[in-house]
């Protein structure tokens, strides 16, 4: 008996880097009108965004069917291995529900379905949490358990470049946008609880790293024995400054640099800095 692990593809993480780490990936999709991509498989964040620069619409995402998750809940239950599926915040898709569904379909109690309320570099922060968990030696329940407690503490931190894409997604009102815009304002969005929410307004890019570290120092700051990841949108070297203005204040902690794809990508646009943590 074992521990499966299943995660959508909103988590981020490559299929190479998914099969290392022992890790079943479910997709989403992507639709630009009536072209269908599953994400991360026929199409990569780079590729991505540059089909999203060029788009004139802004395209459309899709949750799993049960029908994703059936096939590997039915060969656990065979087995008699356990399955713990950790998934896209709920609030922000039905794809926790489509595993529910497919649970209930085959019947099986040792499937444990985890609502991340996170998405991306802060799933991963979760992910990687449960890995550790189970390297102590903790059963799938009790990982679960952790995992539930854990989560309400992560936390990511973005800086959008532009609010057109949070506009067009309808995240933000034509107004917003209009005196943002004439601001030269850039937003710190926060996701947390399965929400994402303006944590903060700041002029220019250092303004709004400053008002990241206030932000989330308002909340009790980064738990350091956990570390944080870095995410960007686009390419990569958009993140650059960033991330060097990040190390000079956290020193220690830091564990990898996540491209973000397409699903989120959707509603942030290219060139957007992210930072996700444990908070205190």
């Amino acid at each position: 008996m074992s521990i499966r692990f299943i995660c959508d593809s909103t988590c981020d993480y490559t299929q190479q880097q998914a099969e290392e780490l022992g890790i079943t990936l479910v997709p989403l999709k992507v639709l630009f009108g009536e072209e269908e991509y599953y994400d991360g498989v026929d199409i990569k964040p780079e590729a991505f965004y540059e089909k999203l620069e060029s788009s004139e619409e802004l395209p459309t995402t899709s949750q799993p069917s049960p029908e994703a998750f059936l096939a590997y809940f039915r060969e656990a239950k065979e087995t008699g291995d356990d399955v713990i599926c950790i998934l896209l915040a709920s609030r922000l898709s039905g794809t926790c529900q489509s595993a529910l569904v497919a649970k209930d379909i085959v019947e099986y109690d040792r499937i444990y379905i985890v609502d991340s309320m996170q998405a991306t570099l802060g799933t991963q922060l979760l992910i990687e949490r449960a890995f550790a968990l189970q390297k102590e030696g903790k059963n799938a329940e009790q990982i679960v358990g952790a995992l539930e407690e854990d989560k309400k503490k992560v936390c990511i931190y973005l800086i959008v470049d532009t609010l057109l894409y949070l506009q067009k997604g309808g995240r933000l009102s034509a107004a917003g946008m209009a005196v943002g815009s004439a601001l030269n304002l850039k937003p710190v969005l926060a996701v947390r609880y399965g929400e994402v929410k303006v944590a903060g307004l700041a002029r220019g890019q250092k303004g709004a790293w400053d008002k990241l570290f206030k932000a989330m120092e308002k909340e009790g700051g980064m738990n350091e024995a956990m570390g944080y990841n870095l995410g960007f949108t686009g390419k990569k070297e958009c993140l650059d400054d960033f991330a060097r203005f990040v190390k000079g204040r956290l020193g220690s902690g830091y564990k990898k640099t996540v491209a973000v794809g397409s699903v989120i990508g959707v509603h942030v646009g290219p060139g957007a800095n992210a930072l996700a943590v444990f908070l205190n």
